[in-house]
């Protein structure tokens, strides 16, 4: 099946439990990409950019899985696509042996190695700094050389939440393509420092100016990459998904879906919907949507189920998603609350601090969900 680039497309696999197999996450991603007429050039590198930021064992489902990425590795390599010119990149916080964050603890070394694909580091190469069109808070963003100059570049996620971006799939997977000292945006940055005395002043938006900067960093960050004119292709490691924060503060729940696409704010929106939330109240979905970097309304989006090859129906969207969703958690108070409530609205990201800043200011706050 040949891609249109604003369609989506799902791939679906059984499983059961909390934990999955290698093979499992192989043939997922294998099976799927086989099924797709992808433009792959014929010469260049082809950069694969995981979300491998901190390195934890793969079952933890903090990083993208290496049998997804083995996977992939395999179709390419079926579609004519040399293990030479392939390597799997990302701008990685760094091995940390002492905490047991290595490329083999994930399972990386091992899985590249037996497909002769390089494992290179997105912050040891050179940066090019590109401009961004119509930029809310970022005029430029450092990008590295591995994804300026690559032929084609795969952003391959999981399927995740987050505590500050709510879902973390393909469009905050883009931050590792930034160098240091710019790509951690969910920090408070030196650009940020000129607004340091409002940051978590509630806006007409119901969260903080914190998180409506870095929502607006993402969606600059969006339009940066793809001023780049590199082909891509969001693909989505769903097997198995995990609530929380993104880190150590959570659980997996099987999912057992991939989804594909060229443009990430309807790969995102259509993931976050499977995950059980709605892309409508998703904080940075709505903000690059406002922008015009694509739509956040899953009833907008065609869906292709890649087994079948026919558009999904909205019921059998709703049959493939979460029943109970997959809820961000973020701190506050004495332990954690939901990113969002009962009827769906977001609650703001740090909560205390917010609330300090409401309360200094002879506000009420906001309650604790």
């Amino acid at each position: 099946m040949r891609i249109e680039s604003d369609k989506v497309y799902v791939y679906r696999t059984p499983v059961e439990g909390s934990e999955a197999p290698f093979e499992a996450y192989r043939e997922l991603a294998y099976e799927a990409l086989t099924r797709l007429e992808l433009d792959l050039p014929d010469e260049g590198e082809i950069t694969l950019k995981p979300n491998a930021t901190v390195l934890f064992p793969p079952e933890k489902r903090i990083i993208t899985h290496p049998g997804f990425l083995a996977g992939l590795i395999e179709a390419l390599a079926e579609k004519g696509v040399p293990p030479q010119r392939m390597h799997v990149a990302d701008g990685n916080s760094g091995e940390k042996e002492g905490r047991g964050h290595t490329w083999q603890v994930a399972g990386y070394r091992d899985a590249l190695e037996e497909r002769s694909v390089r494992l290179l580091d997105l912050n040891a190469v050179g940066t090019r700094p590109i401009a961004v069109a119509g930029g809310v808070v970022y005029e430029s963003y450092p990008i590295s050389t591995l994804v300026t100059d690559c032929a084609f570049l795969f952003n391959i996620p999981l399927a995740k939440c987050h505590n500050l971006g709510c879902t973390t799939l393909s469009i905050k997977n883009l931050m590792g393509v930034l160098t240091s000292p710019v790509r951690h945006l969910c920090a408070t940055q030196v650009i940020d420092e000129p607004f340091a005395e409002d940051l978590w002043r509630v806006t007409e938006t119901g969260l903080s100016l914190f998180e409506d900067r870095f929502y607006h960093k993402l969606a600059d960050l969006v339009t940066a990459v793809r001023s780049l004119g590199v082909p891509r292709l969001s693909v989505v490691d769903g097997l198995i998904g995990r609530d929380g924060t993104a880190f150590n503060e959570g659980s997996n729940h099987p999912l057992g879906w991939t989804v594909i696409g060229e443009n990430e704010v309807h790969v995102d929106t259509v993931g976050t919907y499977l995950m059980g939330l709605d892309p409508l109240e998703t904080p940075y979905l709505k903000v690059v949507a406002e922008r015009g970097l694509g739509t956040n309304r899953i009833g907008d989006i065609e869906v292709v189920d890649l087994a079948s090859g026919q558009a999904a129906s909205a019921a059998e969207l709703l049959e493939m998603r979460r029943s109970e969703p997959l809820m961000p958690i973020s701190s506050g108070g004495s332990g954690y609350y939901p990113r969002f409530r009962e009827d769906g609205s977001a609650v703001p990201w740090r909560l205390d601090q917010v609330n300090q800043q409401l309360r200094k200011d002879g506000k009420e706050a906001i309650p604790v969900p």
